[in-house]
């Protein structure tokens, strides 16, 4: 994470629920870290930094997470409900 963002209060709750959204759909499925990284194409260490919410996720890695898991993108951002079908029209 970039210092300036250690300040952004809503950045690292963001990035922590996302990490946390990121968790539930990998263990619901019996997978471990380093089974969705490699089916996301990502490293390991990146899957547990996103999942503690110590990393801000770029729209390319989160669409790659969500696609690995089979999920829209969209509720990885917010959940499911029904904002999250605009997030997935503005990314895809």
């Amino acid at each position: 994470m970039r210092d300036d963002e250690h300040d952004n209060p809503s950045l690292n709750s963001l990035a922590r629920d996302i990490g946390g959204r990121v968790r539930v759909q990998r263990t619901r499925r019996g997978w471990s870290q380093e089974v969705l990284a490699d089916i996301a194409g990502l490293h390991r260490n990146y899957i547990s930094l996103l999942e503690c919410g110590k990393i801000q996720i770029s729209v390319a890695k989160l669409v790659q997470i969500a696609q690995a898991l089979e999920v829209r993108p969209g509720s990885l951002i917010d959940g499911p409900s029904d904002r999250a079908s605009s997030v997935d029209d503005i990314i895809a």
